[in-house]
Parts: structure tokens; C-alpha cells; sequence
């Protein structure tokens, strides 16, 4: 994987634990939102090494932004399956939007 890419990933799950760690306790909803996005970081850091080892590297604008659409959708769908967006649960969404959107 290329590093700098290896770094921004890494930097958006430190960006939103510590916006779940705030208040000091992290809700099952939050922990959960946690784990999504662990796994949709996984995920690309496995498609980035695919496209890496095929020697191409331009994976375009459209692969990032299906990415960061897929994370976010992923995230408000564990915030809602409890029909409840709590403040800590738009916390950690609103800290997603912020890190993926420049």
C-alpha cells in the first residue's frame, strides 16, 4: 500500500475514536459505527493494494468517491437501525463527513 494513503486511513479511525472516546464512554451504537469503519478501511486497503501490485495506480476519482459514499451510507445505517440518531452517533458521523469531504 502507498504510504500516504496507508496514513490518511489511518488518521480518519484516530480522528473518529477519539470522537467517540469525548465523553468518556463509547456507546454499542458507537462501537459499532467503530468496527464498520474499520472494516470499510480494510476493505480499501485491500482493493489499493490490488490495484498496486497491477501496477496501476490510478484507481480514479470515482473508486474514492464510492468509498467515502459507502463509509458514510454504512455509518448512517448503524446510527438509524435503532429508528434514533443520538447526539454521539451524529458526533462520529459529522467527524467522518469533515475527515472524507475536503
Amino acid at each position: 500500500m502507498i504510504p500516504e494513503e496507508d496514513n490518511v486511513l489511518q488518521n480518519l479511525m484516530n480522528t473518529i475514536l477519539l470522537v467517540a472516546m469525548e465523553d468518556g464512554t463509547i456507546t454499542s451504537e458507537e462501537l459499532a459505527i467503530l468496527k464498520q469503519v474499520k472494516v470499510d478501511i480494510q476493505s480499501i486497503r485491500t482493493a489499493l493494494e490490488k490495484v498496486e501490485q497491477n501496477n496501476n495506480l490510478e484507481f480514479g476519482e470515482t473508486f474514492i468517491k464510492n468509498f467515502q459514499k459507502n463509509l458514510l451510507q454504512n455509518a448512517y445505517d448503524i446510527s438509524q437501525s435503532d429508528h434514533i440518531i443520538t447526539p454521539d452517533e451524529r458526533n462520529l458521523i459529522n467527524s467522518l463527513i469533515k475527515s472524507l469531504i475536503p
